[in-house]
């Protein structure tokens, strides 16, 4: 009656699970309920059978579900905790190795002595039972079997402690139901229980049955189980917007998102399990800044700028075991305030200073008929009035660069380009091979190579003026160099380009230069600039190639 109730309970089980497909860990538990009443279910003909052959066929035959239950056990924890990415087909088909042999070795046991040595009847209490000499594999297939129910409890055993009511609820009925049969069947394989040569661990199925109902209808075991929890917390790192790393007391990185690795120039393989030192000296000499607020790291050789924030990770006892370290890209905020900061400069000094020039000479020529404070009066005008259409270039480029932007012809840019300077500048020489290989290039470029060439025109005083233009592909780059044999600039006016920012001390004089950087900074490009009073400017732009015609 027992055996039969013990099925009952497990049919019962495994109908409520049935309902609850395809929850994770459905299907494995209605498996493993199977394999219990399959089990039970061979017990009872066992029992009943009166002759030796027929006693050893229903224990062959039982090794159906005893070979399940260790698979579908761990299947069910793997799932039901959410380590879901050792429930492959590969896994599965890993894991089912060993119950297979023992099926096909059960099904022949006739044939050989692995899984028994000797099958002989025995009369105690005028009742005959079945007595089996274990052989080698049964020793293997016990082992196994204890082995997966252990990393099938692993799991589990975490979630004992959760915060979460119902899945401590959970975890403890599951737990439950492994040790009952397991408890069991280790007290009848040392022979500690007067059960007359019958395994009695299908009748510790009732308890672990009952322990399922318990969870799946007290505890809602598929009502509410942790199956996410492991995939939020990697889905959330990975996906967050944000850099992190991950460093133990050593400062070793133990692991890291795909923001960080773009961060530090770096590939997982490269960085996990080596210290941060060796990765980014960089980043790691920013040191015990971090711990006191926050800073910007600047990665070597890239234009990105991160702001820099650290957190402690503790364990439950409150003991630091490492630290996250998160790099939130600010380089458009920084790029923005920059941009800003020469914006005010320039209007704070130079549209004042030609007002001021403005003002004075009106009122001298109130009094006095000076056609050299005219002069003065209509040359500052003219300044601001060219200020103002630089300021209009740069709020397009601005505004550019929040939208889809088209693509133009580099060979058409620079004919352009050399056209309009070539007609406002006639006393310049111009040196450039037109109708090379063409490219097209985003059309921020066009205001950025007409400033380039403008400025190398006006600003060059050699008595034999000369502008020279060279197009050359450097891979999935276009590479345009503007040279003159002019008197170099100032280094005062190259402070954005080779700082990318300026200071009250080292500052450019208009928006010429900060156009060009801006630009090319927007389109995805760079720029260089090498200078002498000896052999003049030479500037350099990488252009992204977006394709070739």
């Amino acid at each position: 009656m027992v055996l039969v109730a013990t099925i009952a309970v497990g049919v019962t089980g495994g109908l409520l699970a049935w309902k609850e497909r395809p929850e994770p860990g459905a299907d494995p538990l209605i498996l493993l309920l199977a394999g219990q009443c399959w089990w039970s279910a061979t017990l009872i003909f066992r029992i009943d059978a009166a002759t030796l052959s027929s006693k050893v066929f229903w224990v062959d035959v039982s090794w159906i579900g005893v070979a399940i239950i260790p698979i579908a056990w761990l299947l069910f924890s793997l799932e039901y905790a959410g380590y879901t990415e050792y429930t492959a087909r590969k896994h599965i088909l890993l894991y089912s190795i060993v119950p297979a042999i023992t099926v096909f070795l059960g099904l022949t046991s006739h044939s050989h002595q692995l899984l028994y040595t000797n099958s002989v009847i025995i009369q105690e209490h005028g009742i005959a039972t079945l007595n089996r000499t274990p052989g080698v594999w049964f020793w293997i297939i016990a082992g196994y079997t204890y082995l997966l129910g252990l990393l099938g409890a692993l799991p589990l055993l975490k979630l004992v402690t959760s915060q979460v009511d119902p899945f401590r609820g959970q975890s403890l009925a599951l737990l439950l139901g492994l040790l009952a049969p397991w408890v069991t069947n280790v007290l009848f394989l040392m022979g500690s229980l007067p059960s007359a040569g019958v395994d009695p661990t299908p009748i510790a199925f009732a308890v672990s049955g009952l322990a399922y109902l318990g969870a799946l209808t007290r505890f809602q075991l598929f009502g509410a189980n942790p199956t996410p929890i492991r995939h939020a917390r990697n889905s959330l790192f990975q996906q967050m917007q944000q850099g992190a790393l991950v460093l133990d007391t050593h400062d070793h990185i133990v692991d890291m998102n795909d923001q960080a690795t773009t961060a530090l120039q770096t590939r997982p393989n490269e960085a996990l399990g080596r210290p941060l030192e060796q990765i980014s000296p960089d980043l790691s000499a920013l040191g015990s800044a971090t711990q006191a607020g926050q800073t910007i790291y600047r990665p070597n050789g890239v234009s990105q700028s991160y702001d820099v924030s650290e957190s402690l990770v503790t364990d439950i006892h409150d003991r630091t075991i490492g630290r996250v370290i998160t790099l939130h890209d600010v380089s458009n905020l920084l790029r923005d305030q920059q941009r800003l900061e020469v914006l005010h400069r320039v209007f704070r000094h130079n549209i004042r200073t030609n007002v001021q020039v403005i003002l004075g000479n009106a009122a001298y020529l109130a009094t006095h008929n000076s056609e050299s404070k005219a002069a003065t009066l209509q040359e500052h005008a003219v300044e601001i009035n060219e200020l103002g259409e630089k300021v209009r270039s740069v709020i397009d480029i601005f505004e550019q660069s929040r939208e889809e932007r088209d693509t133009l012809s580099l060979n058409s840019i620079l004919d352009e380009c050399l056209d309009s300077t070539s007609e406002a500048y006639p006393e310049v020489t111009f040196e450039y091979a037109s109708g090379q290989a063409d490219f097209a290039v985003d059309c921020l470029f066009d205001v950025v190579c007409l400033n380039i060439i403008q400025n190398a025109a006006q600003h060059n005083t050699s008595p034999d003026p000369v502008v020279s233009i060279e197009v050359e592909r450097d891979g999935e780059y276009v590479q345009v160099t503007v040279q003159d044999n002019g008197p170099g600039i100032d280094s005062n006016e190259l402070a954005l380009v080779e700082h990318g920012s300026e200071t009250p001390l080292k500052h450019g004089s208009g928006f010429g230069l900060a156009l060009v950087v801006w630009g090319t900074d927007i389109a995805g490009g760079t720029v260089d600039i090498e200078s002498s009073e000896t052999t003049g400017t030479t500037v350099i732009l990488r252009i992204p190639i977006l394709s070739s015609k």
